[in-house]
């Protein structure tokens, strides 16, 4: 069958775009096909095709589920403890309070945010400094000692949260969470160390901190060799360097819309891999049922080899961007015009077509939606205005006004980071700056170190190349005011922002009751986008493929295992799904 597929191996159309310094573009001129030899292409006929074949709403898989089967995919986690690191596999083991919704059961979850009830069943706002929420009755942690099986109650919420709320991984959720108090066995009381009448939104997924029994944490090896939560998985086998076997929880608490206990496999298998090739490899080989990739490039060699895959293709709401983190206390970067400078030297159109032949939206201080963009044909370099626009020339008239006529010398740290090219995007930018005369040393860090530095453990030198700070869901309150306002330490305010005028304005908007919000989220963003505090560019869509025996749910706003989909809780695999055990890592 002949598909677009095959028409672009032999006809795509090539968009050749020009790197022309002293040309078109060096004045503040769109760079045009023909202009200079080209190092981009675009696919537009496979991305039409990718339209066509796999709408942004999947379609709902045959019912009722099939239960069995081991679910194998890559992992990031190198120890299960949720004390050490948050990976999103921990979400496997342990529950946080709410959760997204994000089944295949539920198609609304594709258009409107919903909130799974997992650990908590309902919440109110007593005012927006208080909250009261009520747990499930009845859940127990794994039935495995120290802990024995013994029910969850509001103990173990205060003592999760006052466990996790510093760690840098958590800190974000957990940061307006002045005290918790327990009200019964069933009820705890948050009091917010300033009002939020939006709270709930800022403890779904797992970012927020999980709930473990403090049996667990206290004994000998702690979470890491106690790994009990209230979770659909059981840490079964953990093969240092190698992998993972979770079984499933037969005493899991939640269920599907018609009754049926969750989860529906007996257990999954995570591989933890080196590198995009090893992932490709595996899924080739049927190894690895359900992974997300990278790039444009790496889909369509997928999509040659395993014809019959399935494809979860979403906008991404604003995780998983390519920026650059500045410094902000050390010179010049404190000057709003080198800011202005290096971001007009940047040209994003050629930056979505090295790093993903084009299929990417631009992006700027948070995402659109938040600033009321709700359509993507509004996410245009005009609604981010100038200084997200390619002006070569401009950018030197800023650097020589700001006292830099030959410009300056840069350090830009960056590592390689599965999911993301920053190896091709340092490259371009440090091309770019060049440019317009700044030099730039290109300094690769190893990855944990680069993880501090983007947690805001660890300072950077001068710039950084990372994706902006996430937050949950459609959240404001954690996309935008935790992540800008002068209060909040490194771990949360990467780059040390202190603007007086934006705090003003952030506090207008908290102290807000509703009313005034969306205008005052927009003029947040103008302000952001004029004082450019954090250089951002793009962010390319999501990609999860998975085998046509696999039927796993996602939504727009999960996209890597467990973040919020969690999908193996309730992923199912049909009868053509391979046979393996699973009393051992290694079968």
């Amino acid at each position: 069958m002949k598909t677009a597929l095959s028409f672009l191996a032999g006809n795509i159309a090539l968009i050749v775009l020009a790197w022309d310094p002293s040309g078109a573009a060096a004045q503040g001129k769109p760079a045009t096909p023909g202009d200079a030899p080209g190092f981009a292409y675009a696919a537009p006929a496979f991305i039409k095709e990718l339209d066509t074949r796999f709408p942004a709403q999947p379609p709902v898989p045959p019912s009722p589920p099939r239960y069995g089967g081991v679910l194998h995919f890559p992992a990031t986690v190198r120890a299960f403890d949720p004390t050490a690191g948050y990976r999103p596999e921990l979400a496997l083991v342990w529950d946080t309070l709410t959760e997204w919704e994000a089944t295949w059961y539920f198609p609304e979850v594709q258009r409107t945010p919903v909130i799974r009830k997992t650990l908590a069943t309902s919440w109110e706002m007593v005012d927006p400094s208080t909250w009261i929420f009520k747990l499930r009755q009845g859940v127990k942690f794994h039935n495995r000692p120290p802990v024995n099986g013994r029910e969850m109650t509001a103990e173990d919420v205060k003592y999760s949260y006052e466990l996790l709320k510093d760690k840098a991984q958590y800190s974000t959720r957990a940061a307006l969470v002045k005290a918790i108090q327990v009200v019964d066995k069933y009820t705890v009381k948050f009091e917010l160390s300033m009002p939020d009448p939006k709270f709930y939104l800022n403890v779904v997924d797992s970012l927020s901190p999980v709930i473990v029994p403090r049996e667990a944490v206290e004994a000998p090896g702690g979470l890491a060799e106690n790994p009990i939560g209230t979770g659909a998985f059981m840490l079964k086998e953990f093969a240092p360097g190698e992998g993972a076997l979770l079984v499933r929880n037969p005493n899991y608490y939640l269920k599907d819309k018609d009754g049926r206990q969750l989860p529906y496999v007996d257990a999954v298998r995570l591989y933890f891999t080196k590198d995009p090739a090893t992932d490709t490899a595996l899924f080739r080989t049927r190894q690895l049922d359900v992974m997300r990739v990278s790039t444009l490039d790496v889909l369509y060699a997928l999509m040659k080899t395993v014809p019959e895959m399935q494809l979860y293709r979403v906008p991404s709401f604003g995780w998983g961007d390519y920026g650059v983190s500045m410094a902000l206390d050390k010179a010049p970067y404190g000057d709003v015009r080198v800011r202005q400078a290096l971001s007009m030297a940047i040209n994003r159109d050629v930056v979505g077509e090295v790093i993903n032949r084009g299929d990417a939206a631009l992006y700027g201080p948070f995402p659109w939606a938040l600033a009321g963009y709700t359509k993507r044909a509004d996410y245009t370099s005009a609604n981010l205005g100038p200084n997200y626009e390619y002006n070569a020339k401009k950018a030197k008239e800023l650097l020589a006004a700001a006292g830099y006529p030959n410009g300056f010398d840069m350090e830009l740290e960056w590592a390689e980071f599965q999911g993301w090219t920053f190896n091709e995007f340092v490259q371009l930018v440090a091309r770019f700056f060049g440019d317009v005369g700044v030099r730039v040393k290109l300094k690769q860090l190893e990855t944990s170190t680069w993880i501090a530095k983007a947690a805001g453990v660890q300072p950077f030198s001068h710039t950084l190349a990372a994706f902006s700070p996430i937050g949950a869901g459609p959240s404001f309150m954690d996309w935008v005011y935790l992540r800008y306002h002068s209060s909040f330490p490194r771990t949360i305010n990467r780059e040390g922002i202190s603007d007086p005028k934006l705090d003003d304005l952030l506090t207008t908007w908290r102290l807000d009751p509703g009313e005034k919000r969306p205008a005052i989220q927009r003029a947040i963003w103008d302000h952001l986008r004029k004082n450019v505090y954090r250089i951002t560019t793009i962010v390319p869509p999501h990609y999860r493929i998975a085998q046509a025996y696999v039927h796993a749910g996602a939504n727009p706003y999960c996209w890597f295992p467990g973040y919020c989909s969690y999908e193996a809780k309730t992923a199912w695999m049909t009868e053509k799904a391979p046979s393996r055990k699973f009393e051992k890592f290694a079968q």
